[in-house]
């Protein structure tokens, strides 16, 4: 959150399907950790349904981040990253 990591690389997940982005997020975050990135950013779109309630990939990503072994922590971007529409990863080193 303090911008001491900066993003190494992008994934873009915005407009897939929930299996597509998952396939994509694992091995993303699989190649990140052996190519040694410490900082990734994951754009999945802010989504807002027309209820109001937050979009599906959101909140979809998020809950695999916390599932990931190599995650070691994550935050919502800053404006200027995508704000509200991506996360900054941090990853464990392998």
């Amino acid at each position: 959150r303090r911008g001491v990591w900066r993003p190494q690389d992008d994934l873009y997940l915005h407009g897939l399907s929930r299996d597509q982005a998952r396939i994509l997020l694992q091995d993303f975050l699989q190649q990140a950790v052996q190519n040694h990135i410490r900082c990734v950013n994951v754009i999945h779109g802010k989504g807002w349904r027309s209820d109001g309630r937050e979009g599906l990939l959101k909140s979809l990503t998020r809950h695999w981040l916390t599932q990931h072994a190599h995650v070691l922590a994550f935050c919502e971007a800053p404006l200027n990253a995508g704000g509200g529409g991506a996360v900054w990863v941090l990853l464990a080193a392998p």
